[in-house]
């Protein structure tokens, strides 16, 4: 490695450029961004029934469920003379009494710390009287209640550097420095860079002949060294905060590159050996779902990039995004179906 003259001096500027770390004083408690924003689910307030076809709902794992009213719009503007309501859950069993039931005197049905078992269609009842005929009338609504997890976040990145030549013994040494940066960059997200490779290329580009590029990737996950301690004080899982720690680490590293790109258009006239190439980074988001959860866009168009619980029939091995149609079912160990 040419750590003496111009080279060395150009190589030295470039280490201390990969050293500017952003954001290291910015706080887990600190959310002025939306964590959710590839999501795009809309909190909804309360949902009514419908007598004329099942209305879906979606659930996020371990919270309260939406009010479900054992109403549809139109009846609900209108008076009821002596209402009752009957609950009637996936088993096919009143579920008034149930813990994990809240229910109104209104009719109005809140499903408490929902969990996987609890998915399936529910049934509500209304009966009231016509006081003109003195006849009992009576509306069914049927609920198809879906349990969800938000997807776990997986990054990866491209991006490129010039370099002097594909030969040159430094671009290891380069390589090694960006590596570590990089890695120290996120450390205390408790994320992880991982699958780290370069490659150098020599590349034709327009007006300005052959060059010597680096192509470099890595992908980001959320699960670093302690992670399991950080999430040990969340009673069910941590799937909120392993999300939100990796999307401010993808922040953190695209501020990086950012910097570098601000910080070379001061140098064009004394460029580094190493430079990052202005907008190459790339970043792509890849979606894990957890055992028995899976995406379907066809059947779950509201929920599309949710990991929604997998229908009867159907499983999702360890890691994959889609669910898949069982020829045997079985639950196993931990309450996933499996074939």
């Amino acid at each position: 490695m040419r750590w003496s003259g111009t080279g060395g001096l150009r190589l030295a500027t470039m280490f201390l450029l990969l050293f500017a770390v952003p954001g290291k004083s910015d706080k887990f408690g600190e959310t002025t961004e939306n964590n959710n924003e590839f999501s795009g689910l809309i909190k909804v307030t309360q949902i009514y029934g419908n007598s004329n076809k099942p209305v879906k709902v979606y659930v996020k794992m371990y919270s309260d469920s939406p009010p479900l009213l054992c109403t549809t719009e139109e009846l609900s503007e209108k008076e009821l003379v002596d209402p009752y309501f009957i609950w009637v859950g996936p088993t096919g069993r009143n579920i008034k009494g149930e813990p994990y039931a809240e229910i109104s005197e209104t009719g109005q049905l809140v499903l408490k710390s929902f969990d996987k078992s609890m998915s399936g269609d529910y049934t509500c009842t209304v009966s009231y009287k016509d006081v003109d005929t003195n006849k009992e009338i009576f509306l069914d609504m049927k609920f198809s209640v879906y349990g969800f997890r938000e997807p776990d976040y997986t990054f990866k990145f491209s991006t490129r550097y010039h370099t002097h030549e594909c030969h040159d013994p430094a671009n290891n040494n380069f390589f090694h420095k960006f590596k570590t940066v990089e890695k120290e960059l996120i450390a205390d997200l408790t994320s992880r860079i991982t699958d780290v490779e370069m490659k150098c290329h020599v590349v034709k580009v327009p007006y300005k002949g052959l060059v010597n590029e680096l192509f470099i990737t890595f992908k980001l996950d959320p699960f670093g060294y302690g992670w399991e301690d950080v999430c040990k004080k969340f009673i069910h899982d941590c799937e909120d905060e392993t999300n939100r720690r990796i999307e401010k680490a993808r922040k953190r590293i695209e501020a990086f590159f950012k910097k570098q790109s601000a910080a070379l258009n001061q140098m064009k006239d004394n460029m580094p050996t190493f430079y990052y190439m202005a907008n190459f980074l790339k970043t792509t988001r890849v979606d894990h779902c957890r055992p028995g959860f899976g995406k379907n866009k066809s059947i779950h168009l509201d929920c599309s990039e949710c990991c929604v619980v997998c229908d009867h029939g159907m499983y999702s091995p360890t890691n994959d995004v889609y669910c898949k149609p069982c020829t045997s079912i079985k639950i196993n160990y931990y309450g996933a179906t499996a074939c």
